[in-house]
């Protein structure tokens, strides 16, 4: 059985263009924050109509985590880290749903404190390089 995800919006970038992320996708959980920037980010890149039809797509594929189970950890992340708040949203999903956080690289904000966060949450990351 494949396992479950917090999802970044990387990850949902990739499966945009590629299609070859279903697997992970259809397993993952996602927030409103994560939702709102895939939604942007594919609305400018892409146009309104992509954006909108995606969106609907990733809501018929995935469990979205309420926001107010995550507001007070995202904060906390976002808090304690000089990560985005997006990062600190996904990093919420994950530490609430007691599952990995999933980035498709590694982002350099996230490296740079990558030990202190794997103290609070697992990460993992599609692309290793």
């Amino acid at each position: 059985m494949q396992k479950s995800y917090a999802l970044d919006t990387s990850i949902l970038i990739v499966h945009y263009y590629k299609r070859n992320l279903s697997y992970i996708v259809e397993k993952g959980f996602i927030n409103l924050h994560t939702l709102s920037e895939i939604f942007y980010v594919i609305c400018r890149a892409e146009g309104l109509d992509n954006a909108v039809k995606y969106v609907k797509e990733l809501l018929k594929m995935m469990k979205i985590v309420p926001s107010n189970e995550l507001v007070y950890i995202a904060g906390q992340f976002k808090c304690k880290y000089r990560i985005s708040l997006a990062d600190a949203w996904t990093l919420a999903t994950a530490k609430v749903k007691k599952v990995p956080a999933l980035f498709a690289v590694k982002e350099k904000e996230i490296i740079d404190i990558f030990d202190e966060l794997k103290r609070e949450v697992e990460i993992e990351f599609l692309y290793a390089d």
